[in-house]
Order: structure tokens, then C-alpha cells, then sequence
């Protein structure tokens, strides 16, 4: 006869616990959404995709037409527009625009902003706690809360928030998938690859990254993830807008040749006139092959390795010469989270002081440079991407190995 062991069933204990959780969550995203609603002019991110959505529901405008932006940029300037301001482009692709579509049922689009910043804020208390799972780090309680803090009040996450930029949620979503490639969840890496193909000039080296390694191992999964879900989006985009591909790229074009945002070359010719431009050839080159040398030799290394390379493709995205903004930035929690659990695992005898020391120069060095105009927005630009890409090189060796010299495993034992 077998036995088997009788099933827990929750208690009254439990249920309320549960309610009293649920009402907790409520209450609490129901204050930030009243406290989102009070942020200042901004959000033009989501705007450009809640204008974009609602004009073609509604209103039965082209998405990618120039009526959009001048929607957008009355919003957030209130008309006032000047040069250099953002064009506020949508060069969203149509299958990716229909995840928008709810939040054009909200006729208010400060409601809509407000709501959807609530998801990012969510989503960013979400990365941070991933970010920290994928480094395989036993972090102490009090880091944890740090690092959260960190991720709410860093000047880069800061911007994302205030533009309602959705680098947040593609934060996540590399996140996500970094973390089910560990687990071998492969339609789910492929679905959340499928969902993230957009703003490229955050995500493409990773994106690639991931799409080269599944190949070379044979991950079939992930292409019937990936197919599956776009597959799905793609037919309802074209039953809903026929035509969308080409307006699409025109968009796209007119995005790459506007005048707005930071990248490498434009930071070293603001920085260094005479001989700038050369240098960030020059300084892309040498990225490009240092970036294509760790992408080819992790494709088919172990897991630790693979989530470095992944980290550097991360970090080294915005140096790329892609014009992207400084809420994009965002993203470098991932690669942060790293930088952190290393030093913490090499340097045990100052390890805590040294965390928080790193931490603090990281979030108020930003700061200082925007409330004091000695230090110039390039600057403050090529500050984290510059500083992750090499602190990821300086502690690659720890990173890729676990301690070998016997004087590491005392002192980590220690």
C-alpha cells in the first residue's frame, strides 16, 4: 500500500495574508499612480507610442506620419519647441506598437503616462532583484536594499522614469532571458526575444549575442518561441495596417538622421575638437573587436562566461557609435549587478566598504555633474558605459573563474 503524504492546505491564517498583501499592493500602486500624475513635463517616450496607437485607432492617422511627433512634442514642450529638442520620432515597429494598444483606451494621456510609469517602476524593482539572482551571489539583506535604492535613485533609471522610457521593461526582458537560457527554458527565451525587437541601440550586441549562441547550440526551441510570438503579432498587424512596412522604415530613417540624443563621436568632438572624430573611430574599432573576440569565444563556453560576454555586450552597446539617450543607460543594471558581487567575492577583508564606496561613486557622480554645470552632459553620458565596460575587463578574471590560488580560498573561507 502507498502512502502518500497529506497535502498542505492553506489556512484562514494564510488567506488573509494573502488579502492583506493584495490590498497592500493596491494601495501602494494607487499612490504612485497619484504621485506619477504630479511629475513634471516629460514622458515622451510612451507618449510618442500612446499618440502613435490612439491617432490610428481613432483617428485613422499613420502612426509613423509627422502628425505624431508635433502631437508628442506639444505635449511635453507645450508647443514651445527648439532646436535640438527631442523629434520625438515613432519608429516602433507596427507588430510591437500593437502592446500599446490598451493604453490608448485612456483619453487622458497624463493618466496613461502615469499608469504605465507605474509598470516601469515595477518592472525596475523586478530587474534589480533579477539582476542580482543571475550573479549567483548570496548578497547580504542589507546590500539588497542598497541596491534597489541604488535602482530607483540613479540618475540614468531616474531619466528612464521620468521620459516613461520602456528601456525598463527591456531590461527586464534581457534579464528574463538571460535567466531562462540558464534554466533551458527555450520558448521562453525565444517569446521574450521576439518581444524586444526594438530600440536597438540598447540591446542589439546582446540580442545578437543570444541569437548566436542558440544557433550554434542547436536551440531549435528558441526559433518555435521566437516564430510563435511573432508570428501571432505579425498577423494581426497586417490585418490591421497592410501597408505598415514602409512607412515604418521611412520613420526609421528620419529617426537616424535627427539631430538629437549622444553617442561616442559626438562626445569626443565636443571633448577633444581637434582630433575627436578620429579617436572615436578609432575607440569603436577597437570595442567592435574586443566586443566580437568575447561574443565568438562565449558562444559555446560555459554559462558564467556566456553572462560576462552578455554583461560587456550590454555595457558596450551605448559606446558603439549608436545615437541612443541617457535614460538608455538604464540597462547597465544587469552588468552593474556583476561589477558588484565580484568585488565583494575578491576583496573580502574590505569587501563591504568597498561595495558601498563603488556604489556611492557610481550614483552620485551623475549627480554632481548635472546640478553643477563644470561637468558637461558628454561627460555624464560616457560616464557609466566607460565605467562598466572597464571594471567588467579589470575583474574578468575573478569573473570567469572561481578562486584557484589557495590564498583566495582561505580568504574567502575566512
Amino acid at each position: 500500500m502507498n502512502f502518500q503524504p497529506p497535502s498542505k492546505s492553506l489556512t484562514s491564517r494564510d488567506y488573509q495574508f494573502i488579502a492583506l498583501a493584495v490590498i497592500l499592493f493596491l494601495i501602494i500602486s494607487a499612490a504612485l499612480v497619484y504621485a506619477n500624475r504630479s511629475l513634471p513635463k516629460g514622458g515622451g517616450d510612451f507618449l510618442a507610442h500612446w499618440a502613435g496607437a490612439r491617432g490610428y485607432l481613432f483617428e485613422q492617422v499613420d502612426p509613423y506620419s509627422g502628425q505624431i511627433p508635433a502631437r508628442v512634442q506639444e505635449l511635453v514642450y507645450d508647443g514651445a519647441v527648439k532646436p535640438g529638442d527631442d523629434p520625438y520620432i515613432l519608429d516602433t515597429p507596427f507588430h510591437l506598437l500593437l502592446l500599446y494598444f490598451p493604453f490608448s483606451l485612456l483619453t487622458d494621456p497624463q493618466l496613461a503616462r502615469a499608469i504605465y510609469t507605474l509598470i516601469l517602476e515595477l518592472a525596475l524593482f523586478a530587474l534589480a532583484i533579477l539582476s542580482l539572482r543571475l550573479t549567483d551571489w548570496e548578497a547580504p539583506r542589507y546590500f539588497v536594499f542598497l541596491f534597489i535604492i541604488f535602482c530607483f535613485f540613479n540618475f540614468y533609471t531616474f531619466q528612464a522614469i521620468l521620459e516613461a522610457s520602456p528601456v525598463l521593461l527591456l531590461g527586464l526582458i534581457y534579464a528574463g532571458i538571460l535567466l531562462a537560457l540558464r534554466a533551458e527554458q527555450d520558448e521562453l527565451v525565444g517569446a521574450l526575444l521576439a518581444v524586444s525587437m526594438y530600440y536597438w541601440e540598447v540591446g542589439l550586441p546582446f540580442l545578437a549575442l543570444v541569437a548566436w549562441r542558440s544557433y550554434k547550440e542547436g536551440r531549435t526551441r528558441v526559433l518555435a518561441g521566437f516564430f510563435m510570438v511573432s508570428f501571432l503579432l505579425l498577423a494581426i498587424s497586417f490585418l490591421l495596417y497592410v501597408n505598415w512596412i514602409i512607412p515604418w522604415l521611412r520613420a526609421g530613417m528620419n529617426n537616424l538622421r535627427a539631430d538629437f540624443g549622444y553617442s561616442i563621436r559626438a562626445a569626443f568632438l565636443d571633448l577633444f575638437p581637434s582630433y575627436g572624430g578620429a579617436l572615436g573611430w578609432v575607440f569603436i574599432g577597437i570595442l567592435v573587436v574586443a566586443l566580437g573576440y568575447e561574443m565568438s569565444a562565449a558562444h559555446n563556453a560555459d554559462f558564467r562566461r556566456f553572462y560576462w560576454a552578455a554583461c560587456l555586450s550590454i555595457a558596450a552597446a551605448p559606446l558603439l557609435g549608436f545615437r541612443t539617450e541617457m535614460e538608455h543607460l538604464a540597462a547597465l543594471v544587469i552588468p552593474l549587478a556583476l561589477v558588484f558581487a565580484v568585488i565583494h567575492d575578491r576583496w573580502h577583508r574590505i569587501r563591504d566598504g568597498l561595495v558601498v564606496l563603488v556604489l556611492l561613486l557610481v550614483l552620485a557622480f551623475p549627480w554632481v555633474g548635472y546640478f553643477f554645470p563644470f561637468i558637461s552632459q558628454e561627460i555624464i553620458f560616457l560616464f557609466l558605459p566607460l565605467f562598466t565596460v572597464i571594471a567588467l575587463y579589470w575583474l574578468r578574471w575573478w569573473a570567469l573563474r572561481p578562486p584557484r590560488v589557495w590564498a583566495d580560498l582561505v580568504a574567502r573561507q575566512s
